[in-house]
């Protein structure tokens, strides 16, 4: 008998388990997408073992496969290796770790639906709520899914989750809603192009027996190319009809040859002792991980590419993982640039057709260098020997939702699986990693000086405090006035970085002190005055701006704090003639929206003000001055990581500046003693980092201690707080961890759901998620009135 395991694609986090089906004459590799019996109905699975030989059983017949869908591969033995690990690390079921790993839109789906089978609001359901009754029979399509109808906030105002899902069974059950399924295909196919081959037959007329000996002469030359030679579309018609000419579809493979290498400088020589260390490396052919600890423009990414030609010319891959989609397209153009058309980028930002066919030329075998933000550590490329992680400190590669992977973490999984080489790359390591450096755990190759021979740039630090003193109320400096004036005067660029987005941080009333609140969510509204409205970050809401306090009717209500867009706004009063940009994530919701105006910086922009994707990773010669608009921002939250973060940010911030010629650096500071600040200043990474990792060991903080978060959320306050309590007690009691709280995250309810969390700090990480799986977990599936969020390692 042929059996495989097959773990059914269901929308839900309760369900983890594969089950086994007689895979009778079927042919069937891991990640095959398959239909499979469950119950009463059919559902879609994932093949997540190969098919073996087993005894039928005594009396018990397994279900078969009913049939192997028409679709590509949904991930391959590495992507389920690297999903188990996930899994296991991260504490999430497999399916949500394979949804990480997997391109959604290359398989098919089940689509269970919901169409009304009235046309008018039904009121014979006195226990369903008016407002849900109105919003299904008068907002939405005739037919629509349960998720959408869940996700939806009139609805979630309506009841949670349990209970809506009570309502709908009710409206099923009175006939009043029918459930619909339906298989959808792929929304993504295979990009074709239509090529022209010699048939066997003649054909009459002087303009088709020409096509004929045209393709005759360039067999397998495309449609188009014949198109453009003369042949228009009906004379390539009658010779098809013919039989002269064979039409059909098919696809181009890439070739693979090097690119011709240029005019490449000669490594300095930190960047030949660092090449050294990682090719002798890569020939012992054995995980290893390397910390590449260089200053902003040593050229780090000349030593990634260098080490990638050699992997390259050994017949292996590479993949290199960047922390911002704004810092792919310029990645991607080095990297082609070096590699030609077998460089592949993966990044949430391309279309689905874009990230299909990248990934299905990786599967094939392609492509030899992968480019992508953090989920391109999954990309389907085989016999990779090097993985780079490029900025490798920043936090964007740690996912805020399930599955909570880091993406490092995964890439040292993958090159322990693979016996490759991992590549850290960093002029601010975090603080695990150099510690690790330091205790001789991993590799340390150090770049201390600029590739260009230019200094680091001189920081200047201005005191806001003095500032204010001396009557100054504007958001900039006149020392930063000073310098931006003298750079456009000089044709020079400058970037400003503020982290945050928006006009300003909130509304305040100078009367009474209220500022205005999202209904949902336990934190003020954000001002931006370009669209004219108040909006919460959290979930969206907004409303209009107001002049007039809502609690005491006082026409005193200003603006608090500034944003990236009132940045924009004095820089442009100041300055009319110079060109500003902005980038954040109000101005980059399109496709390609980094790249153009990372494009249009570079080639007539005077000033780029942006959040932190400014901060990091961009090269221009002719940035000669950076600014950082409020350091404080950021410093003093309830995060143990704050000080580490604002100082990445702010050296890595001051590095953009002085690349090509002499450059500064502006800091304007409330807190200029603070040792993020001060340490940035002197780009001494070192002094920040011994005093940060000596005050962590005293706090119990990573590295000296491991931590795991255990989020608690639900819509009824006291519901969560009991849950929580009950969770932090048991945890107490398994005395595998010191147990904090729990306690209100920062902002403690979202989207009218409250939250609570349980901090765990532990020598024994395994231990502690190992009884969070088998007491925790189970715990909060029974209650159906909480739900977790477990963040290990945050």
């Amino acid at each position: 008998m042929r059996v495989v395991d097959v773990l059914p694609v269901l929308r839900t986090s309760r369900y983890d388990l594969p089950l086994t089906y007689d895979a009778a004459e079927l042919t069937l590799e891991v990640g095959d997408v398959v239909s499979v019996p469950l119950g009463s109905r059919e559902v879609l699975g994932y093949v997540v073992s190969p098919v073996r030989a087993a005894a039928e059983a005594d009396g018990t017949r397994l279900k078969p496969v009913r049939e192997r869908l028409d679709a590509p591969r949904a991930f391959d033995e590495t992507g389920l290796a690297l999903a188990r690990f996930v899994a296991d690390r991260y504490l999430c079921t497999l399916g949500e770790a394979l949804g990480a790993a997997i391109l959604g839109g290359t398989v098919p789906r089940i689509r269970d639906s919901l169409v009304r089978a009235e046309t008018e609001v039904p009121a014979r359901y006195p226990s369903v709520p008016l407002r849900l009754l109105e919003l299904i029979w008068e907002e939405f399509e005739e037919s629509f899914t349960l998720e959408q109808l869940l996700r939806h906030p009139d609805a979630r105002r309506a009841g949670d989750r349990r209970s809506l899902l009570g309502h709908v069974q009710a409206l099923v059950r009175g006939g009043s809603l029918r459930r619909v399924r339906r298989l959808l295909s792929p929304r993504t196919r295979e990009a074709e192009v239509r090529v022209l081959r010699p048939g066997s037959s003649s054909v009459r007329g002087r303009k088709a027996a020409a096509l004929a000996a045209f393709v005759a002469e360039h067999p397998g030359v495309t449609r188009a190319d014949a198109t453009l030679a003369g042949f228009s579309s009906s004379v390539i018609a009658r010779a098809v009809r013919a039989g002269a000419v064979v039409e059909a579809s098919e696809r181009v493979a890439r070739k693979r040859e090097l690119q011709p290498r240029g005019e490449v400088p000669p490594p300095t020589p930190e960047q030949r002792e660092a090449l050294a260390e990682i090719e002798a490396a890569l020939r012992r052919r054995r995980f290893e991980t390397m910390l590449l600890f260089g200053v902003t423009g040593s050229g780090k990414t000349y030593v990634y590419i260098e080490a990638i030609r050699g992997v390259i010319a050994e017949g292996g891959r590479a993949l290199v993982l960047v922390p911002e989609i704004s810092l792919t397209p310029q990645a991607a153009q080095r990297f082609r640039a070096a590699f030609g058309e077998r460089v592949a980028v993966l990044h949430s930002a391309l279309s689905e057709r874009e990230r299909f066919e990248a990934w299905n030329a990786c599967a094939r075998g392609e492509i030899d260098v992968v480019v992508g933000a953090r989920s391109a550590v999954f990309a389907p490329l085989r016999d990779v020997r090097l993985t780079v992680v490029d900025e490798s400190h920043d936090p964007s590669y740690k996912q805020d939702a399930a599955p909570r992977y880091h993406a490092a973490a995964v890439a040292a999984a993958r090159m322990r699986l693979e016996g490759g080489v991992l590549l850290l790359g960093s002029a601010t390591p975090s603080l695990e990693s150099y510690a690790a450096a330091k205790e001789g755990k991993i590799a340390l190759l150090e770049l201390r000086r600029r590739a260009t021979a230019q200094p680091l740039p001189e920081v200047r630090v201005l005191d806001l405090r003095a500032e204010f003193d001396g009557g100054n109320r504007a958001i900039l400096s006149d020392a930063l006035v000073a310098a931006l004036g003298e750079r456009l005067s000089r044709g020079e660029k400058s970037i400003l970085f503020l982290n945050r987005r928006g006009f300003a941080g909130s509304l305040i009333c100078r009367a009474c002190g209220t500022a205005p609140h999202c209904p949902r969510c336990t934190i003020a509204l954000t001002v931006h005055r370009r669209e004219k409205v108040l909006r919460c970050h959290y979930c969206d809401f907004q409303t209009a701006i107001v002049d007039r306090c809502a609690a005491c009717g006082e026409r005193s209500v200003v603006e608090l704090g500034a944003g990236t867009e009132r940045v924009v706004e004095e820089v442009t009063r100041l300055f009319p003639e110079a060109r500003v940009l902005q980038m954040d994530s109000d101005t980059t919701t399109r496709l390609g929206d980094h790249a153009r105006i990372l494009a249009d910086f570079e080639a007539d922009g005077d000033v780029l003000v942006g959040t932190q994707m400014v901060a990091k990773g961009l090269d221009y010669p002719t940035v000669t001055l950076a600014a950082v608009v409020a350091a404080d921002v950021g410093l003093n939250l309830p995060d143990f990581r704050a000080a580490e973060r604002s100082f990445a940010l702010i050296a890595q911030l001051c590095g953009r500046s002085g690349r090509g010629r002499a450059g500064e650096a502006i800091v304007q500071t409330y807190a200029p003693d603070h040792p993020a600040i001060a340490f940035a200043a002197k780009h001494d990474y070192e002094g920040f980092a011994r005093q940060e990792l000596r005050e962590r060991a005293e706090l119990g903080f990573p590295p000296a201690m491991r931590l795991v978060y255990v989020g608690v959320i639900g819509r009824v306050q006291t519901d969560v707080v009991r849950a929580a309590q009950r969770y932090a007690a048991l945890l107490r009691e398994s005395e595998a961890a010191e147990v904090l709280g729990p306690a209100p995250y920062p902002v403690a309810r979202v989207n009218d759901e409250w939250r609570y969390r349980i901090a765990l700090k532990t020598h024994a990480p395994k231990r502690v998620r190992a009884f969070i799986r088998e007491h925790i977990v189970p715990l909060a599936h029974a209650d159906g009135k909480v739900r977790l969020a477990l963040n290990v390692d945050p």
